[in-house]
């Protein structure tokens, strides 16, 4: 009887120690190992923010009308609190690669680096003898050309391009046609390159509401410029804006 009750103690322990073993290990694992359902809820955040962050479609205009290029003429004044970014005077600009008609002539800074760049390619070509007679004007300024301009010859004070300090007028040295100058043809030619356009053109009178100019340029850079010039059109078409 005494033999059996030890037997049987034996076996309590034994199951215990069996017991005790099992669950001590799958707490080990437990620690050790991160469960399945437990990493599938940290990455579900991230999976929603990578759809999220996918890139929209290109929106971009089929159309030239969203371009980003300010149009001036009569129906489209400049904006009231518009002010011209960095006007220099050209005067204080050494080692030009052109004229200038007086010394108080100002542009904005990334017009007259288009300028100087345009001109030196110019005279690689052999060309050269550029004037640049007028940019910048303030309303005031504007106001007195206008006044001083026979009708339909200057715009009124507030719809001009040179209050923009985008634009500048051009001649060349000893010619009164600036038509049938080198200086004409090269950058009748070339000008699109650079950023410039022929704000002007012959037999778009209608559209731009002003008379041809072949001394008046604008800056609106490139491709917008080159393309305008290739194709022949004015700025009111380009932008689609009468």
């Amino acid at each position: 009887m005494k033999k059996f009750f030890v037997i049987m103690l034996i076996g309590i322990v034994a199951i215990a120690g069996v017991l005790f073993f099992n669950g001590w290990s799958e707490n080990i694992m437990q620690k050790e190992q991160p469960s399945l359902s437990h990493e599938a809820s940290r990455s579900l955040p991230i999976n929603e923010k990578q759809t999220q962050a996918q890139p929209a479609e290109d929106t971009a205009p089929a159309s030239n009308k969203g371009i980003d290029i300010l149009l001036v003429n009569a129906s489209h004044p400049v904006p009231q609190h518009y002010e011209p970014v960095e006007l220099i005077n050209l005067y204080d600009q050494r080692g030009r690669h052109f004229g200038l008609a007086n010394s108080d002539i100002q542009l904005c800074k990334i017009v007259f680096n288009a300028i100087e760049t345009m001109f030196s390619a110019a005279e690689k070509d052999g060309v050269d003898g550029f004037i640049v007679t007028s940019g910048y004007r303030s309303f005031d300024n504007q106001a007195e050309v206008f006044a001083n301009s026979p009708d339909g010859i200057a715009a009124q004070p507030g719809t001009s391009e040179h209050e923009t300090g985008l634009a500048f007028d051009v001649t060349a040295y000893g010619n009164e046609n600036f038509e049938l100058t080198p200086q004409f043809e090269w950058l009748s030619e070339h000008c699109g390159e650079y950023g410039f356009i022929l704000r002007y053109p012959k037999g778009k009178e209608d559209i731009t509401g002003y008379s041809y100019e072949p001394w008046h340029y604008r800056y609106v850079g490139t491709p917008y410029a080159k393309e305008i010039m290739d194709k022949g059109i004015a700025l009111e078409e380009y932008s689609g804006q009468p």
